[in-house]
């Protein structure tokens, strides 16, 4: 194949001269070189827009192409000295075969090619693409606008590589400043940070930036205009990278969150404060199903009815309920499953552990879902045992005071009955006697010496005294009739000062009086009869070595009317006779005319209107008597 027997060089052939044979070969040559160089670029050229290029097939067949070429012009070079003519022949063959499979090649795409755009076309569909996407890229930002504008969404945009950040309106807004009061600077983020947040939030941006985190969420405080920090929810991420992977843009939003914070803030308050009470509360509380389960029950429950919690969930309320008492609680159940109340209240009985029986007052009420289906019902059981024991035993006795109080009552009616059948039946035999007494001197007209007659005559005088105070007494009891007046106590009081005016002038006694209610209405009887004993007695009364002062006074105690007689006289040792001031024949001071009477009747004068009568005093200084009307 190689050999060039046989076959004369070219230059032998024909007449070449040196300069028409080194023009040809010089020729050839640098044919040779252009064909080898074009497929050298062409591959090159492929290699690296190999995934971008269509037709990929035709440019190898192009490349072989012009390569075999290439190789038939250094073949006609090389054989002016060397005669290898078959080589040539074959290199011939393998460009002949390369160049119809180019054409085939050729002929098959040619439809394709031909539908190729012509550059002004691919202009202009360049052209309508970039007005498609640039309206819809209007449109997305538009969208995004007004998600933002919805969402009431502020944004970021921060270069780190220049520290400038774009704030947004609505982000400088959210904390109270106008768009011109904060400059682009991410000191202005920095500095309102607060500042118990500021370390974790940077943290949380850096480790996004250094590529450890996904897009970020959180939450932290921000200072506003007014010095009052809110809270911000804020989401980021890295939009652009070095090529070495350096975080160089960022881009996020801010969420006003204040109010869902202190919201969660207050919700968690409630939770906390609920579950505090729950737990710790001093009466029973429990979460009870639509249908009697108990769902929960608190401390104090299980101790009032002596069960676990885990025993109560096993049961329901009907399982421990007293058979009496259950089908009030179910009517109540179904009246609030049907809305017609809202709530109730029941005093029941409920089944210990141990057998026995506890009573209680139950409140419920009833928790409905969004969805208008009852959820639970929130039961307090208060244990009312011992009240209502109590309230036995009250009713007992009231019933046993009521009994005793219609017996005492019917005997007090026999009683005065009595007394004044005796006072009435006594006075016409004492009467009598005292008058037979007073005419037995002038039949014996030596009587009157006699000891005994002496003794009888003062008898018969105390007890024609003694019926006449026990005919008061029944008179003050049995007269609750009297007609009420306006009294003027000043009026009454000078009434008094004239009928004591002899033991007030030997004396020298003074009555100083403040009224500050100057009228009482009262039965003016009654009441003139009530100053005189309390006036009388303070004057009778008076200490050896001072000049008698009696102050008499009125006033309004709780709207309560109070008449108070005070003096400076003797007083009275409370500490012994405290308990006998107001009682019949009472006598707590020797030497003085006095019967024990006044008192006694002034108590049952007040008492029998409805009033009350108190002393107050200290030996040697004094007694003061308050009466409350």
């Amino acid at each position: 194949m190689f050999s060039p027997t046989g076959f004369p060089a070219r230059w032998v052939c024909g007449q070449w001269t040196p300069f028409h044979g080194w023009l040809y070969i010089l020729s050839s040559l640098a044919i040779w070189l252009a064909y080898f160089a074009i497929p050298g670029i062409l591959y090159y050229f492929l290699h690296k827009r190999k995934r971008e290029l269509p037709f990929t097939g035709l440019f190898w067949l192009f490349i072989a192409f012009i390569f075999a070429c290439g190789l038939t012009h250094l073949a006609d070079s090389v054989m002016f000295w060397l005669p290898a003519y078959r080589v040539s022949a074959l290199l011939l063959l393998v460009t002949a075969v390369v160049s119809w499979a180019t054409v085939i090649a050729l002929f098959r795409v040619l439809p394709k090619l031909l539908a190729l755009q012509t550059p002004a076309q691919v202009e202009a569909l360049l052209q309508q693409r970039f007005e498609t996407l640039t309206a819809e890229l209007q449109q997305s930002e538009e969208r995004q606008q007004f998600a933002l504008a919805s969402g009431q969404l502020g944004v970021w945009d921060w270069d780190v590589a220049g520290n400038k950040v774009f704030f947004s309106k609505r982000w400088k807004e959210m904390l109270g400043y106008a768009d011109s009061e904060i400059e682009s600077d991410f000191a202005e983020w920095h500095k309102r940070v607060h500042p118990d947040d500021k370390d974790p939030m940077l943290r949380e941006v850096e480790r996004h930036m250094a590529g450890e985190t996904p897009p970020y969420r959180t939450e932290y405080r921000m200072r506003c205009k007014d010095g009052n920090y809110k809270w911000i929810g804020t989401a980021g991420m890295v939009t652009q990278r070095s090529a070495t992977g350096a975080a160089l843009r960022l881009v996020g939003t801010h969420e006003d969150i204040h109010a869902q914070k202190v919201f969660q803030e207050m919700l968690r308050l409630s939770e906390s404060t609920f579950s505090s009470a729950f737990h710790f509360s001093g009466i029973g509380i429990a979460f009870v199903t639509p249908t009697g389960g108990w769902a929960d029950v608190n401390p104090a429950l299980c101790q009032l009815l002596g069960y676990s919690r885990a025993e109560f969930l096993k049961l329901t309320f009907q399982d421990i309920t007293h058979p009496d008492d259950l089908e009030v609680d179910l009517g109540y159940v179904r009246q609030m499953l049907a809305k017609e109340i809202n709530t109730y209240k029941l005093e029941k009985r409920y089944i210990h552990k141990n057998g026995q029986f506890v009573w209680a007052l139950l409140t419920v009420s009833l928790v409905w879902g969004t969805d208008d289906v009852p959820q639970f019902f929130i039961s307090q059981i208060v244990d009312i045992t011992q009240t209502k024991h109590l309230i036995g035993a009250l009713e007992r006795n009231n019933e046993a005071l009521h009994i005793g109080a219609v017996e005492l009552e019917s005997k007090l009616g026999q009683l005065e009955e009595f007394n004044n059948i005796v006072a009435h039946n006594l006075r016409g035999p004492a009467g009598n006697l005292q008058a037979l007494l007073g005419l037995l001197p002038k039949s014996v007209p030596d009587i009157g010496d006699n000891k005994v007659y002496q003794m009888l005559n003062q008898a018969s005088s105390n007890l024609q005294a003694t019926l006449g105070e026990l005919m008061q007494v029944l008179q003050v009891r049995l007269n609750k009739e009297i007609p009420f007046e306006d009294c003027e106590v000043a009026r009454l009081l000078a009434t008094i000062t004239v009928a004591l005016g002899v033991q007030m002038a030997e004396k020298k006694a003074v009555i100083e009086q403040d009224l500050r209610v100057p009228v009482i209405h009262y039965p003016k009887i009654y009441l003139d009869s009530i100053l005189y004993n309390l006036v009388s007695n303070a004057l009778k009364y008076t200490h050896p070595t001072r000049r008698p002062v009696i102050k008499v006074s009125t006033h309004l105690d709780d709207g309560q009317l109070v008449l108070t007689v005070q003096d400076n006289g003797l007083g009275i040792d409370l500490a012994k006779y405290g308990g006998q001031v107001f009682k019949l024949h009472k006598v707590f001071h020797a030497g003085f005319d006095s019967r024990g009477v006044g008192l006694f009747m002034t108590k049952n004068q007040i008492e029998t209107l409805g009033g009350k009568i108190s002393v107050a005093s200290v030996p040697g200084e004094g007694a003061a008597f308050s009466v409350r009307f």
